[in-house]
């Protein structure tokens, strides 16, 4: 294997890590380094950690001390650094893109894949300008993509099978396209069911057959984000009012918050701890989840969700008190 590829496969795995990977989970899981005996792998990892620091990714070394096991360093790529922060553009500053990348580039490839993306994320009307032509780029397992991110940019409500999980058949479904998400490996698309008079995500995968425009038109609301309707934590679906939830990360769990709750409010606590504001609509969830980490995870407020933390627990220290030593 060529050592570009096996960079490549370094990156992505301590990209989507959700922890630290040391040299040995390394060694035997990332093709690339599975051949090599001990003393090569290690001279090419040490040389693999060079060059991609050298070309200014954030590789950070997470020390023995503070692994869950103790016995060796970590290694781990925090996402919040290594990929660039979303850009809030506006309508008339994407069309300005839009007629650069037509008159320089001449429509090429990755320059409309590039504003394809851009264009989804500003989450506004598209401005006038040239239009460019996606659907090819978007996925070509999926093309019916091109045409639910068309009929967004028109604002055309659209009509399509729709296979949900465990059906028999698949339904036909009217919807006002509000926007397209792309969430763990796969495409979204939120919009207004018209019949059902309600907001629903609709996996692409499971759209079946071909994707009808209806007549007429209708507005996307101004406040409205897309992805809160796609799949949150268990946590954030329930029956209470969302609310804020102030739950405390230790030092030795920092590396784990920078790498999957990246978008939620922190703040620096005592002893490198890191506080982070969680919306939670269902407090057990939360519970159930938090003891999993066992001691390097609390609550902090509000105190009726620091008490039922306390009352889960009772039963279990109180057993655990009440066994012979």
């Amino acid at each position: 294997m060529r050592r570009i590829e096996r960079l490549i496969n370094l990156i992505a795995a301590l990209l989507e890590a959700r922890r630290p990977l040391t040299a040995q989970d390394i060694r035997d899981t990332i093709s690339g380094y599975d051949q090599l005996n001990h003393d090569a792998f290690r001279r090419a990892f040490e040389r693999d950690k060079d060059a991609l620091r050298s070309m200014g990714i954030p590789l950070d070394t997470v020390p023995a001390d503070k692994m869950l096991d103790g016995r060796a360093d970590g290694y781990i790529i925090a996402k919040s650094r290594y990929y660039l922060p979303e850009l809030d553009l506006k309508p008339d500053e994407l069309a300005a893109l839009r007629i650069a990348a037509q008159a320089i580039l001449g429509g090429a490839t990755d320059a409309e894949s590039g504003l394809m993306k851009l264009s989804v994320d500003s989450g506004g009307d598209p401005a006038p300008g040239p239009r460019v032509v996606w659907g090819a780029d978007l996925a070509a397992e999926q093309p019916s993509l091109g045409a639910f991110y068309s009929a967004l940019l028109d604002h055309k409500p659209v009509e399509f099978g729709y296979q949900t999980a465990g059906a028999a058949a698949a339904s036909r479904r009217r919807v006002y396209p509000y926007g397209l998400v792309h969430r763990r490996g796969h495409w979204y698309v939120v919009g207004q069911d018209i019949d059902k008079d309600d907001v629903r995500a609709f996996k692409v995968a499971r759209v079946s057959g071909a994707i009808t425009r209806m007549d007429g038109s209708y507005s996307i609301p101004s406040s409205f984000d897309a992805a809160a309707h796609v799949g949150g934590e268990a946590w954030a679906i329930g029956p209470e009012a969302s609310d804020a939830t102030l739950v405390r990360f230790d030092a030795s769990m920092r590396w784990w918050v920078e790498q999957n709750m990246r978008g939620l409010p922190t703040s620096p606590g005592a002893e490198g701890a890191l506080d982070v504001e969680v919306p939670v609509a269902n407090v057990d969830a939360l519970i159930s989840w938090i003891i999993g980490f066992g001691s390097e995870v609390e609550i902090l407020a509000p105190e009726s969700a620091r008490r039922r933390l306390i009352e889960h627990l009772a039963p279990y220290l109180e057993q655990h008190l009440e066994q012979p030593a």
